[in-house]
């Protein structure tokens, strides 16, 4: 059976990620080290571009990492970005 995945909302994730104070590199260490995932960074840059999706499982993975609700990752937060 194929692994499910589902959209994310790249300039969310992107936009939180900034307003964090992290690099790409830093949340892909920050989600490894906390949620025991691994994820390559360019997976982390292909979905805030919006150009991959991710399987459920990241999507917390990320969110966890944040510190933010899984829908944050998923909703339109247009009025983050270019904020700081």
């Amino acid at each position: 059976m194929p692994r499910r995945s589902v959209p994310v909302n790249g300039a969310a994730l992107r936009a939180i990620r900034e307003r964090s104070g992290l690099s790409v590199q830093a949340l892909v260490r920050l989600t490894a080290e906390h949620e025991d995932v691994s994820v390559h960074p360019q997976h982390v840059r292909n979905l805030e571009l919006q150009r991959k999706n991710a399987s459920p499982a990241l999507i917390a993975a990320l969110a966890n990492a944040l510190r933010v609700p899984v829908v944050a990752l998923m909703r339109d937060h247009s009025d983050l970005v270019g904020s700081k």
